[in-house]
């Protein structure tokens, strides 16, 4: 078989996984280490593109939509029913690929992040940052239907300290005031280039100044499409279509340091159609991901962190 027939064989096959109609996943037992919790049947989310792990609704999760799509966040039970619909205020659309939750003095925010650019031509970058907001009394008055509520974000604007890149994948680290960023370098990009990890401090202040965001470390897989730092701040995940990549550290080591010098833990991922979004739940002991396209299930995945000595390579 000549490589030529191989590669449209392969592209075939793709295609076909693709286009088939995804039913619902089955359900695992509860022990197992990857169990379906439901499936997203909304028809307002259909390109789910970051994730993150609401810190004021039990079971719920945040998601945005990417490029052409509106300005807003939703909120969804787990099971897949959607609770909230917000709007973001004065804000457009380019191309939001990513989320993170955090917290700022015990209060908990979120964070979208419009940082897509497959072109590379952008000349700056996105982040809209906002209290979550508390809706647990709209939603347990509002039955079947979901709260809208409208919020004005502050904005970040950064570039990277080399040139534009397409990410979509950012995380915050809290406790060290840090904004990461992995850049999304495709399988076909020439073998030279190397995806970079980029960080950003980070205030709450407002500003107006363009930020700047510095190269910290190199990351060795490509295609990544989501990441996000545990709340105990011991660990860190980065995934792309296929795997994550678990990363575990002791007290203070910077996490740069982590990705240039240890061996992440590989974690097997469902097969998805377009798997772009992973955040840890509360009890940082497992993950959640979803994917684009409707009738998506969502999947819990468990994990045992590694001891920081399993780290080095």
């Amino acid at each position: 078989m000549t490589l030529r027939t191989s590669i449209l064989l392969i592209a075939v096959f793709i295609y076909a996984l693709a286009s088939l109609h995804w039913q619902d996943a089955p359900s695992h037992s509860p022990n197992s280490d990857l169990v379906s919790l439901g499936t997203n049947r909304n028809k307002e989310i259909t390109e789910s593109s970051g994730l993150s792990f609401s810190r004021r609704i039990p079971d719920a999760v945040w998601t945005v939509n990417d490029s052409g799509n509106s300005n807003h966040a939703f909120l969804l039970q787990t099971d897949g029913s959607l609770l909230a619909e917000i709007k973001l205020k004065d804000t457009d659309n380019i191309d939001w690929e990513a989320m993170a939750d955090f917290e700022v003095d015990g209060k908990p925010y979120l964070m979208v992040a419009d940082v897509g650019d497959n072109t590379k031509r952008r000349k700056s970058y996105q982040l809209y940052v906002f209290p979550e907001p508390d809706l647990r009394e709209q939603i347990q008055t509002a039955g079947d239907k979901p709260v809208k509520q409208t919020v004005k974000p502050k904005q970040i604007q950064f570039n990277y300290e080399d040139g534009p890149k397409n990410c979509e994948a950012i995380g915050v680290d809290s406790n060290n005031r840090r904004i990461w960023l992995v850049e999304k370098v495709s399988f076909g990009t020439t073998r030279k280039k190397t995806p970079g990890v980029y960080a950003l401090d980070f205030s709450m202040k407002s500003d107006k100044k363009t930020r700047i965001a510095k190269r910290m470390a190199d990351f060795p897989h490509r295609n990544v499409t989501g990441m996000d730092f545990s709340r105990d701040g011991k660990s860190l995940i980065i995934r792309n279509y296929l795997n994550a990549h678990l990363y575990t550290r002791s007290e203070n080591q910077p996490w740069s340091d982590i990705i240039e010098n240890a061996k992440p833990r590989t974690v097997v991922l469902p097969i998805q159609r377009q798997g772009e979004t992973i955040c840890f739940t509360p009890d940082s002991q497992a993950m959640i991901v979803t994917s684009e396209f409707a009738g998506q299930p969502i999947w819990k995945i468990k994990h045992t962190a590694q001891t920081p000595a399993e780290n080095k390579k």
